[in-house]
């Protein structure tokens, strides 16, 4: 039992929303892989494919690639993950499910837009376009895992 479970009323404590391990994983998977996904291809696009136009070596280009990727899996582990256990968390009593996917494409747009201005990516609101990538790739993982939540109607902690 959580602090402050006790002074609730069991109306709030019933009816929530839980997403096990399964798939909070699997959302995030989905989400991350379809924007580093995205991420190579806006990488290739931008470096790749103007190197091999003017007939220079585009060896370089693997090196952007991985760094993509390890960036983007990285930011994922180490920011969205937690950023989506939070939202999740707090979602909980909400049974709605569309209001839960509409909530994981808004905040992580938010806070990424955010934090791309504190790293100095700039706080123009045109910075929203690209960082709605994150917000549409969580919609995404959010979206593929709606069918396997589990609805709790128990207000009894877990054994």
């Amino acid at each position: 039992m959580a602090v402050g479970d006790a002074v609730q009323p069991q109306a709030v404590q019933s009816n929530r929303v839980v997403l096990d391990a399964y798939g909070f994983i699997k959302g995030w998977l989905i989400a991350t892989s379809l924007w580093v996904g995205v991420l190579l291809l806006v990488v290739a696009a931008f470096f790749g494919v103007p190197a091999v136009q003017n007939g220079t070596d585009a060896g370089h280009v693997w090196g952007f690639l991985g760094t993509a990727v390890l960036y983007g899996f990285g930011v994922a582990l180490l920011i969205a993950a937690p950023l989506a256990w939070v939202l999740a968390y707090l979602l909980r009593p909400v049974r709605n499910q569309w209001v839960h996917i509409g909530a994981f494409f808004a905040v992580p747009t938010i806070a990424f837009w955010l934090l791309g201005s504190v790293l100095g990516f700039g706080w123009q609101p045109v910075m929203l376009i690209p960082w709605a990538t994150v917000g549409v790739a969580a919609t995404i993982g959010r979206w593929a895992v709606r069918k396997d939540v589990l609805y709790s109607n128990s207000a009894a902690p877990p054994a």
